[in-house]
């Protein structure tokens, strides 16, 4: 492919082909996935009920004493054997289906690398944070498998995905003052750009750090550092307009200029993970993954449907007036998926089919989560085309998928300092050499 895949013209092109595939896709309810039968539902959520509570019986066994090093080898082996039958045998996740044993053992070391780095990083970075940096890096990992290459730990993978955490959450951040903000995105920007910068504190330090595990990798000039900047302008630009809409600075926004910001900012975040694949792009390629981010950036706001109305943040789902718009626009998401798939290439089609199936889940799992905006005949349609039921779904998987339950949120507030701290010790025994 001859254009660069950091372009902004192109990517411009790109914006307009996905937008007006977004505007194609029906709004009809769709006959896919296919319906679970009652019974598969209900013995799946008996399964899984059992796998967790094994679970949990085996953090209650946890050797908490300094001298018992023995017992916590012990222990460790215990939980990875649990955990690799869960992943072989459990039909649910299906992993063994799509992936060999060598592949699935690759991809459990990957992670145990990025979370052995993550720990020697930052000893102090929470639970949900970490979480948050792992499904990023998952989406890296992911890509790997769908071009066909071997599974390994990257820095600038480890780097880039550790970014969403640090910058995100300061921006997000209400303790923060304008001035704060805006000397954190200038610090990002020189580093980018190769000036020397002067972190002002630890988390500026922190971020740094990460931008420079990018530098390590690639070294310079790169285009990379090109990438990096238009994520840091798309993440700008859309703060900038969602303030402008909220004090009422410009016209209620329609449609089309909420679009214009998911896919920029969705597109660029996820291209920039396949970027790390270092497999040449082809113009489907670039379509696919682009559009993939934009497909992501739109499940994060379907479960955010309530959040996002209460402060006032126009996205495509929380501008829906009645229950029966946002189901349409539901509707609209998963043919929008079904066609998006269609440009996926790869030497991997089972695993294709098996990310597709997953990304219909995270559609449906996302509207559970705002349930409140959907109607509950749809919502009764849609739950028989999930493996377990949505209340279950709720209950169980609220907090490892991140969905919100309606009105509660899922934070970082579940559990006890003491609770969490005993967590972290058990990570550390777990991802051990």
């Amino acid at each position: 492919m001859e254009k660069r895949v950091f372009d902004k013209s192109y990517l411009r092109e790109l914006s307009e082909m996905l937008k007006e595939a977004w505007r194609e896709a029906p709004e009809t309810e769709p006959g896919f996935p296919e319906d679970y039968p009652e019974a598969v539902r209900k013995g799946n959520e008996e399964r899984i009920s059992g796998i967790m509570e094994r679970g949990k019986q085996g953090l209650g066994e946890y050797p908490e004493s300094f001298f018992a090093f023995r017992k916590r080898k012990k222990w460790k082996k215990r939980m990875e054997k649990m955990l690799e039958e869960i992943l072989w045998r459990e039909p649910l996740l299906d992993i063994g289906g799509v992936m060999g044993e060598e592949e699935l053992g690759a991809f459990q070391a990957c992670m145990k690398e990025f979370l052995r780095k993550v720990r020697k990083f930052d000893k102090d970075l929470g639970l949900e944070d970490m979480g948050q940096a792992v499904r990023n890096y998952m989406v890296y990992m992911i890509f790997l498998v769908l071009n066909g290459q071997d599974l390994k730990y990257r820095p600038a993978a480890f780097g880039y995905s550790m970014l969403y955490p640090y910058t995100d959450n300061y921006i997000d951040s209400p303790d923060r003052t304008e001035r704060e903000k805006e000397h954190f995105n200038r610090m990002i920007e020189g580093k980018l750009r190769g000036e020397k910068v002067k972190p002002s504190s630890r988390h500026e330090r922190k971020t740094a750090g990460l931008l420079g595990q990018v530098e390590a990798d690639y070294g310079r000039p790169h285009e990379v550092y090109g990438g990096l900047l238009l994520m840091l302008e798309a993440q700008e630009g859309s703060l900038r307009q969602e303030e402008r809409w909220k004090k009422g600075l410009a016209d209620r926004p329609a449609e089309d200029d909420i679009l214009g910001v998911s896919v920029y900012k969705g597109g660029v975040s996820v291209l920039m993970d396949r970027y790390f694949v270092d497999v040449p792009f082809s113009e489907r390629d670039m379509y696919f993954y682009y559009g993939f981010g934009f497909l992501l950036q739109l499940c994060d706001d379907l479960q955010d449907i309530v959040q996002d109305k209460r402060e006032g943040n126009p996205t495509v789902f929380s501008i829906c007036g009645t229950q029966g718009e946002a189901v349409r626009k539901v509707n609209k998401l998963l043919h929008f998926t079904r066609e998006l798939f269609e440009s996926c290439d790869t030497c991997k089609q089972g695993f294709k089919a098996f990310l597709l199936k997953n990304c219909y889940l995270l559609i449906l799992a996302s509207a559970a989560g705002s349930r409140d905006w959907m109607e509950d005949g749809w919502l009764a349609g849609m739950e028989r085309k999930l493996p377990v039921g949505m209340d279950f779904l709720l209950g169980f998987g609220g907090g490892i998928l991140g969905i919100s339950k309606g009105e509660e949120e899922v934070g970082e507030g579940h559990g006890s300092a003491g609770e969490r701290r005993n967590l972290m010790k058990m990570l550390d025994v777990l991802i051990a050499d």
